[in-house]
């Protein structure tokens, strides 16, 4: 499998993964793999940027833009294609799960999706309403909210593009 590093003790164990492999859908996916791999990026990027957008609206930029007409415009937006997303992420995972879980930065990319999800629920639950309805600055849980999901979601970013690559020696390896 892979190389010891810093991350090691978050991986998916190498049975689990095998156990996981599917050849047949992989040869069943093989022809559209690249359109699949297309989709994701394409999905990703979208939703990131509609992420982006709110996140920094919430966090007090632009504040002349109203929230209420900026979220109705993004929200089914952000929800459609992060559902893409989803989907052709789970196809490229089942597509190779020995590789792709392999990758080291593979389940801190998935404990930062699961935070940023959870983080979506605190603030629809708590935040959101009071955000709506602000006449003034945004409040400090819209704030503070808004800034957690912003780097939750970078962090996703920056784990799938180190996972794109080979390892980087330097910060992987345990000290």
């Amino acid at each position: 499998m892979s190389d010891f590093h810093a991350l090691s003790f978050l991986a998916i164990p190498p049975d689990i993964l095998a156990a996981l492999d599917n050849r047949p859908l992989r040869f069943a996916l093989q022809p559209v793999h690249h359109l699949i791999r297309m989709g994701h990026i394409l999905s990703v990027s979208a939703f990131f940027g509609a992420i982006l957008v709110l996140d920094l609206r919430l966090m007090g930029f632009k504040p002349a833009v109203p929230l209420r007409a900026l979220s109705s415009a993004i929200l089914v937006w952000s929800v459609e294609t992060f559902l893409v997303a989803m989907a052709t992420g789970l196809l490229l995972f089942f597509y190779d799960p020995i590789h792709v879980g392999s990758h080291a930065y593979f389940t801190l990319k998935m404990i930062l999706i699961v935070v940023a999800m959870a983080n979506a629920a605190l603030f629809n639950l708590w935040g959101f309403s009071e955000a709506l309805n602000a006449s003034g600055p945004m409040p400090v849980r819209a704030r503070v909210l808004g800034a957690v999901s912003l780097i939750a979601w970078l962090g996703v970013m920056v784990c799938a593009d180190l996972n794109a690559e080979a390892a980087p020696r330097l910060l992987l390896r345990s000290f």
